[in-house]
């Protein structure tokens, strides 16, 4: 028989673990996201989804029917899906850091804008409603003369969670090979609904379609049974 210290001790503990069990879970929330670009060159929707440290984008194109690319956002290796094909192409993450660092070293990291972390975006101190929000006003300005203009609604459903998702996207963008190529999303005052860039005498306009937290499916994350490697087409022998 269990006495009854011993039994307070077994109940105290089996409440700490559970409380410890409760705010992992909690913290662990995945996202799905969903933009949509006007780009008059090429108009796309995009499915953005976060689950622990693997990200999945989907995007479709009217143009070849879209694509998929899966990362591991630690190791950065990477999987791009061909769903018309069942193709996939693998690239290694430590590939890519191996070229990233000569790229620095041949090109100036030091002094290129486009391997320095990026300038905060600012607040412009104006508002507007879109999609159903109060949006705030930010500006910002990055590598190669690109201009961004984004609309910050800070009232967004469970923003806070989804803050937490985007951080993750936002030092796996800092670590990568053109930090200095976009705002980092997670230290603004609330979720982005709209942007609208300019670089290379182009304006492209993202608004943000939808944006949730909840659980989603591993598999989701992982190359499909039926895919095979791409393999590049084969070249005839001259003549």
């Amino acid at each position: 028989m269990i006495s009854a210290v011993r039994l307070i001790f077994v109940n105290k503990t089996f409440f700490i673990l559970a409380t410890v069990w409760l705010a992992v879970t909690a913290a662990r929330a995945d996202l799905e996201m969903v933009q949509q670009a006007s780009d008059t060159n090429a108009p796309f929707l995009a499915t953005l989804r976060l689950h622990g440290d693997k990200l999945r984008l989907d995007q479709q194109q009217n143009t070849n029917g879209g694509f998929v690319v899966i990362i591991d956002l630690n190791t950065r290796d990477s999987f791009t899906l061909l769903p018309r094909e069942k193709k996939f192409l693998k690239r290694s993450g430590a590939d890519i850091l191996k070229n990233l660092a000569l790229d620095k070293k041949l090109f100036g990291g030091g002094t290129n804008a486009l391997y320095l972390p990026p300038a905060p975006a600012q607040a412009t101190g104006r508002s507007e409603r879109v999609g159903g929000y109060d949006a705030e006003i930010y500006s910002w300005s990055g590598a190669g003369g690109a201009t961004q203009t984004l609309w910050v609604a800070k009232d967004f459903p469970d923003y806070e969670k989804i803050r937490t998702e985007l951080a993750k996207l936002d030092r796996f963008n800092v670590a990568g090979p053109h930090p200095g190529a976009q705002p980092e999303l997670s230290p603004l005052s609330g979720m982005v609904v709209q942007t609208e860039t300019a670089v290379g005498g182009r304006k492209i306009k993202i608004r943000l379609v939808s944006a949730k937290t909840a659980p989603l499916d591993a598999e989701l994350f992982a190359v499909p049974a039926d895919y095979s490697p791409w393999e590049p087409p084969k070249q005839n022998p001259a003549k």
